[in-house]
């Protein structure tokens, strides 16, 4: 078995997809992330020194010390096919296979195309129109489909896509269950009114701590809140505000 915890980024974009045949560890997923610089945590050692930098400000307007930029790591085809994989090696035990697969956009757009041809579904395409999430593909009545998501905080756009997909074809079927790369969040299930509550299937968990902007510690501290993912040189910004 490869010893992923070894591997430099070279080694990682070089990876056969084939080869990893086991489910993967929360560590070793965490070490994918960190080493394609995809993963970004707060470094409260530097806070006490007082380098207090950057901390991230999150889709759902609270505020966290750790950030996971999907983008970056799933550039490489090949890693975003092993995260497929294990994806695909987690829901094969629990689901018949559904009809269609969506990734919820932008991030886990291109990652859901992949499991949907892992499990030999169809792409149920989903885009983002002035920053909302919508349902293109049109889904027969009664028809499985399963969502995906790169990671999960507090459930913000997944729900938004579900409900979206209600709003225009109150008649599909969900997949009770979404695969998600990392768990962040520690949510169990994310709850939709009216609809019903989908289990968080997370090829890895990783909690990170998040508050209400007027409770972050972080803020209190002198640490300034960006949007990691607005644009690129946020990113470099955040990743290198404490060094």
């Amino acid at each position: 078995m490869i010893d992923i915890l070894s591997l430099n980024k070279e080694q990682i974009i070089q990876l056969q997809p084939e080869s990893i045949t086991w489910l993967l560890t929360t560590r070793e997923v965490i070490h994918i992330a960190k080493t394609l610089d995809a993963f970004w945590q707060y470094d409260y050692e530097a806070a006490n020194q007082g380098r207090v930098g950057m901390h991230a400000s999150l889709k759902s307007k609270r505020h966290s010390d750790g950030f996971f930029v999907s983008r970056i790591m799933l550039q490489h085809p090949n890693v975003q096919k092993i995260m497929a994989y294990q994806m695909a090696m987690h829901l094969k035990p629990l689901i018949s296979f559904p009809v269609w697969v969506a990734g919820i956009p932008d991030g886990a757009t291109r990652l859901g195309e992949d499991l949907a041809e892992i499990l030999g579904s169809k792409v149920a395409k989903m885009e983002k129109v002035d920053g909302k999430i919508r349902i293109v593909s049109q889904i027969g009545p009664d028809e499985k489909v399963l969502l995906c998501e790169d990671f999960c905080t507090r459930g913000t756009g997944f729900r938004e896509a579900v409900l979206d997909i209600v709003s225009k074809q109150p008649d599909v079927d969900f997949i009770f269950i979404e695969p998600v790369i990392i768990n962040r969040g520690g949510l169990k299930c994310v709850e939709i009114p009216g609809v019903g509550y989908f289990y968080i299937l997370a090829i890895a968990e990783n909690r990170v701590s998040d508050w209400n902007k007027d409770d972050c510690p972080l803020c209190q501290m002198g640490s300034k809140p960006i949007k990691p993912k607005a644009k690129d040189e946020n990113w470099k910004l955040i990743t290198n505000s404490q060094k």
